[in-house]
């Protein structure tokens, strides 16, 4: 999972690892290479898709997520997908400029550290471009955004970190000053205090801005199970293979378990402590972008990943019991009929209200 220079908010630098009563008590290498999909339909193809990720597409999380997801919208339109990776933030425009030169029905600027020089270059060239996080983002034909209500799917995880824990203790990490992660851990927090308003919530951060940080991911987790937590919620990009491995080989006594983000890592999870993830995926919102460009009404308005469209959802594992997950299936439906409201922490003032409740 990579650095993506999302919406930054710089609020949390300082801390560290804090412990909150609630209620009452892969590389920044930036060298590129390029791949066509096998994924479109037998016969001629009629375009292809485009798609830039700041890193390789290997991180079972943010690239290979937006690569999975262009590859399934691109075989269901009988497009092809022409990739490049690992390009980094060094040369996002000239990147982004060869890409638009080859006319692609749709290009994905997979990154919102892109939005500045993927809006440029999608006016200066009239191809219509994906960018991200930034709702206003909008000119007819050409741009459009993606963003998300991730919120919701963490919210179904605190109630499985609640009802998963032993020790009485959770926790929750993330690995940069950033609205994505801030509007997670407070959709998380939410969720587990529905069902145990005073558990104790152990909140860690790497850093500012530490999304690659495997080896600060392996630290600030060991931290948190030192302090008791059995369940932990991370957010990382690379940190999070730092959080997996502290995981994985943690011997405190009793199970400590491992709840993801974005993507799946099941299958590098060799201790077996991956209980779940809140994956996002870009498929429904990339398929509908095709449909508006054949309708002329691409650019005109946004795609939010939800739990009600499937872009957000919570993974269902073996680990997670039938009585516990009948209890998130009913959660996620009242999300969905609104009757659950989700809280929309965006600061990281925010955040700590919610947490210390």
């Amino acid at each position: 999972m990579q650095i993506r220079f999302r919406r930054l908010n710089w609020g949390f630098a300082a801390i560290a690892l804090s412990v909150i009563a609630a209620a009452c008590g892969s590389s920044s290498s930036s060298s590129s290479s390029a791949a066509s999909s096998g994924s479109a339909s037998a016969g001629a193809s009629k375009g292809t898709i485009a798609i830039a990720t700041p890193a390789k597409t290997n991180d079972y999380g943010w690239n290979a997520q937006g690569y999975s997801a262009a590859q399934q919208a691109a075989a269901a339109d009988g497009l092809k997908v022409n990739l490049v990776q690992d390009i980094g933030y060094n040369k996002t425009d000239t990147v982004l400029r060869q890409l638009a030169l080859t006319k692609p029905t749709l290009m994905i600027a997979h990154a919102s550290g892109y939005d500045t020089s993927a809006q440029r270059i999608a006016e200066q060239y009239k191809v219509p471009t994906i960018t991200y996080d930034i709702p206003t983002m909008l000119s007819k034909g050409t741009l459009s955004n993606i963003t998300t209500s991730s919120q919701q799917g963490a919210y179904l995880a605190g109630i499985l970190a609640a009802e998963m824990t032993k020790t009485g203790k959770i926790g929750v990490i993330i690995s940069a000053s950033d609205t994505n992660w801030y509007e997670m851990t407070g959709g998380f927090a939410a969720g587990a205090h529905s069902v145990k308003p005073h558990l104790p919530i152990v909140f860690g951060q790497i850093g500012s801005a530490s999304y690659d940080d495997a080896a600060g991911g392996k630290r600030v987790a060991t931290s948190v199970i030192a302090s008791g937590a059995d369940v932990i919620f991370g957010m990382g990009d690379d940190a999070s293979f730092g959080y997996l491995q502290a995981i994985g080989t943690a011997n405190p006594g009793h199970k400590v378990w491992y709840i993801g983000d974005i993507g799946n890592m099941t299958p590098i999870d060799t201790n077996h402590v991956l209980l779940s993830s809140v994956m996002w995926n870009f498929t429904g919102a990339y398929e509908q972008a095709l449909a508006d460009i054949k309708a002329g009404t691409f650019g005109t308005h946004g795609y939010n990943l939800t739990l009600a469209n499937g872009g957000i959802s919570l993974l269902k594992t073996n680990y997670i019991p039938a009585s516990v997950w009948a209890k998130i299936q009913t959660a996620q439906k009242g999300i969905i009929a609104g009757s659950i409201k989700v809280p929309d922490t965006t600061t990281a003032s925010a955040v700590h209200s919610i947490l210390n409740g």
